[in-house]
């Protein structure tokens, strides 16, 4: 029953609760109706009436409720004539000498009491041969009455027990939802450390798997905050200490570095690192933020904007051969959030660069994404850091803190793209690739 999917087992309820209907309606109409026609076919004769017409059926305690009649008119009993008034015998008789199916319903008001009677038409030894049924119409509404009253009992005993096993279905489908409902205010309330453990295999039991995946992944997400928190307090603590440090002895008169333009230096190249830092924390802070929209995608020329800043960081490095093959490509995306992505791989690159960095951008085989590859010469990564180096503040070969690759997988998650790096060539390559636009 577990392995059932939800759709299957509310069926099930609902067929369950049907079959139970049916099987009381089948159990007990036929005793009823059975009943029913035994007491009012057994019924015994009444008092002499008063007046022959206001009981047509009866007649000196001789009780009919049906009789034939032959083709001249005589009627089988012989008492059967005497029961009732003559303008109803010739009536009937009348109807049945021009009546053309073999069996029809009339009503006779020749009394007080309407009377409802079928006459069956058949042949007996070549000869027209009547069959009449009567039944009064009081009759008629009382056994209608009676047979609805017994039915509506009958079915409410059904409705009754259909409703304590849809109750029992009811319970049995919402429990789970309701361990689910405090499950999930008590992650709401950060108290997401007990599993969520619903052994089903229905709909059910695959909303719970979700929930308990969130619950992991809320959990792996604190826990990378509390990281992130801490490792941003030492990476601030640090240029913060230097800079005050250096600033209160020059104010004694010592100056650190030996000179004061040395001393300043060094203050400025730590507020240098303390500045970019922020812009790092504050950008990676706005991917959060643009994850949540969807992107303004425009037309940009990869190929120009990677151009522009190799230019500008040519002149950090002179000593380093940057050889670029860039094929024009137009790709969907934001200048600004592309600029930073490709800023970011090649500071990288060209820090860890011994002598020659290449960058290329081509096509993949069925020209539906740019392929933009880095490569520098310098030294290869450990294996074991290759798939943890995209996480905010993992230490790098010279055993320095950044968020320059994690900003690089945040911005590639917003176009669809992929990254990876690798170690190949004697160095260090790292391959982007993005959905192509327009040419």
């Amino acid at each position: 029953m577990k392995n059932l999917s939800l759709t299957v087992k509310i069926w099930l309820g609902i067929s369950v609760v049907s079959l139970i209907s049916y099987l009381v309606v089948i159990f007990f109409t036929p005793p009823l109706v059975r009943n029913y026609f035994t007491d009012n076919m057994m019924e015994p004769p009444r008092e002499k009436p008063s007046n022959r017409m206001e009981e047509p059926l009866n007649d000196r305690g001789f009780h009919i409720r049906s009789f034939m009649m032959l083709e001249d008119g005589t009627t089988l009993p012989a008492e059967a004539y005497r029961a009732f008034h003559p303008a109803f015998v010739q009536e009937v008789k009348r109807n049945a000498e021009s009546q053309q199916r073999a069996k029809q319903l009339y009503e006779s008001k020749n009394g007080n009491i309407p009377v409802r009677y079928v006459i069956a038409r058949d042949l007996a030894y070549e000869r027209p041969l009547y069959q009449i049924m009567l039944l009064k119409k009081p009759e008629e509404d009382r056994f209608i009455k009676e047979l609805v009253l017994n039915f509506m009992f009958y079915m409410g005993l059904a409705l009754v027990a259909s409703w304590f096993v849809s109750l029992l279905i009811v319970r049995y489908l919402t429990r789970p939802l309701t361990i689910m409902e405090q499950h999930v205010k008590r992650i709401a309330n950060r108290d997401w450390h007990e599993p969520l453990d619903i052994n089903r295999n229905d709909e059910i039991g695959k909303l719970a798997k979700s929930i308990d995946s969130m619950r992991q992944q809320l959990i792996k997400q604190e826990e990378s905050q509390q990281s992130m928190l801490q490792n941003i307090s030492h990476e601030l603590k640090t240029p913060v200490m230097v800079i005050r440090s250096y600033v209160q002895a020059m104010r004694d008169g010592v100056y650190p570095k030996g000179d004061l333009d040395g001393s300043i230096q060094v203050i400025d190249e730590e507020g240098a690192r303390l500045e970019k830092l922020i812009k790092q924390l504050l950008y990676l802070t706005r991917l959060d933020y643009l994850a949540t929209r969807k992107p303004t995608l425009v037309d940009v020329r990869l190929d120009l904007l990677i151009e522009k800043i190799a230019q500008r960081f040519k002149l950090q490095r002179m000593e380093i051969d940057c050889k670029l093959d860039l094929q024009p490509l137009t790709v969907k995306g934001e200048e600004d959030t592309l600029w930073v992505m490709v800023e970011n791989l090649l500071e990288n690159h060209l820090r860890y660069a011994v002598s020659t960095l290449k960058v290329t951008l081509t096509t993949n085989s069925e020209k539906t994404e740019a392929v933009l590859r880095f490569w520098n010469d310098g030294s290869q990564i450990d294996p074991s850091q290759v798939k943890e180096i995209f996480k905010p503040f993992q230490k790098g070969r010279e055993g320095k803190f950044g968020l320059g690759l994690a900003i690089v997988q945040g911005i590639l998650q917003l176009y669809q793209g992929k990254i990876t790096l690798v170690n190949e060539d004697d160095g260090v390559a790292t391959r982007v690739t993005l959905p192509l636009g327009r040419s």
